[in-house]
């Protein structure tokens, strides 16, 4: 008899939970212990692990799910040799599953414990998966494949307008799509309903389905480079009503700003590509040449002037002169959708 062993991981935690989920159907759960750890490191939650996996079911598998196992860990030697060795000498006829949620921010990046605990269940004999969610452009095939999947009837227009009330199109990397999966899984199933039999089609989801697109900094950073005013303010909206910190945004402006006024200033003097990627790249050309090219839409004294009435409105907020979110829309208003574009 050998153990059976799931360590899942990624930013999806709908695809987490499936995974679980198809886990418990393999092993045939009859009873499942969710573990979740309370601090970092967690010794204790490790602990638990161990002897609630050791213990045998009366009428079937025992599963004991660990979530967040490297927070479980953390930076401490010991919880991580714990850890470790829950894997490796895990009984026969137990069934483990560690489940590591990460933040999407973070997908690509995985930590050195990510892989050694990979390494570990491996040569227990286990099965690790990711499950990463869609990216710019993925959702609406993955929207079709799990329509297929639960047997629901949906027109392509119908998915593309899925995938982009839910975020989809968001190409960004500073956005949470943890949740973006089981977002659209739950609309896909109040469409099923609505549509009662028939294939879910565009009108159904303009009816239907609110525009929950994430926020995102970079969104504001990058409109205001494109010198697009209405993108401008469509993302500072969204910022806004996501609990995005106001001063947090403007701070994002104002270092921006700043960035394409050096830029400009740089260009007017006649500075080569190697200093423009030193000063405004931080080391990368291709980001000192976006911001370079975003500094000629603007003229000199419209950049200072932009950068001058941020400063003004955070002192006015600070000061309590102002309320911080009519401080910020009266920026947008004078500063960049009441301007127009500059050429050269």
């Amino acid at each position: 008899m050998s153990a059976s062993l799931l360590f899942v991981h990624g930013d999806d935690d709908f695809g987490i939970d499936q995974a679980l989920a198809a886990f418990a159907s393999r092993v045939d759960v009859a009873e499942r212990t969710e573990i979740q750890p309370e601090r970092s490191p967690d010794e204790g939650a490790i602990d638990r692990a161990r002897l609630e996996s050791a213990t045998v079911g009366m009428f079937g598998a025992h599963l004991v799910v660990l979530h967040q196992p490297l927070l479980a860990a953390g930076r401490s030697n010991a919880a991580t040799d714990r850890l470790l060795a829950l894997v490796s000498e895990l009984p026969d006829g137990a069934a483990l599953a560690l489940a590591e949620l990460r933040p999407s921010r973070d997908a690509g990046k995985a930590p050195a414990l990510l892989q050694r605990l990979a390494e570990a269940v491996t040569e227990r004999g286990g099965t690790v998966e990711e499950r990463t969610t869609p990216r710019r452009n993925q959702l609406q095939g993955w929207i079709r494949a799990h329509a297929d999947a639960i047997r629901v009837a949906i027109e392509p227009r119908a998915a593309a307008l899925l995938a982009e009330r839910v975020g989809g199109a968001v190409w960004e990397s500073d956005i949470e799509r943890g949740q973006q999966t089981r977002v659209a899984d739950g609309e896909l199933r109040k469409l099923a309903t609505y549509a009662n039999g028939r294939p879910i089609n565009a009108d159904d989801v303009e009816a239907l389905v609110t525009d929950t697109r994430p926020a995102s900094l970079f969104a504001i950073t990058n409109a205001i480079d494109r010198r697009e005013p209405a993108a401008a303010a469509a993302a500072v909206e969204r910022a806004i009503g996501e609990g995005q910190p106001v001063l947090k945004i403007m701070a994002a402006l104002q270092g921006r700003i700043a960035d394409l006024i050096v830029a400009r200033d740089l260009l007017a003097s006649g500075a080569t590509p190697q200093e423009l990627t030193k000063r405004v790249g931080r080391g990368n050309a291709r980001m000192a040449e976006r911001i370079a090219e975003s500094a000629r839409r603007y003229s000199s004294a419209e950049l200072e002037g932009m950068l001058r009435r941020l400063f003004e409105a955070d002192l006015s907020i600070k000061a309590n002169e102002m309320a911080e979110e009519p401080a910020l829309v009266a920026w947008l208003g004078e500063y960049l959708l009441a301007t127009r574009p500059t050429r050269g």
